[in-house]
């Protein structure tokens, strides 16, 4: 099942929730309101591409290596 985050419109909590499916409704936990809103990915955002993206900002021996 995957991750996704959530935003309540109604008392602005964020937070995490394993969903079966990405179309299923999804109540605050705080505020039980079901008006919710899945958010972007900061992870999706921040994950570099392109060949040989990020590899040279590793220091440590051996990082970066093994990818085509």
């Amino acid at each position: 099942m995957p991750l996704y985050e959530y935003r309540c419109a109604d008392c602005g909590a964020k937070f995490d929730e394993l969903v079966a499916s990405a179309d299923e409704k999804v109540a605050c936990p705080k505020c039980q309101s079901s008006k919710t809103e899945k958010l972007l990915s900061v992870f999706a955002a921040a994950v570099p591409s392109g060949a040989g993206a990020g590899a040279e900002s590793c220091a440590r021996p051996g990082c970066g290596s093994g990818f085509s």
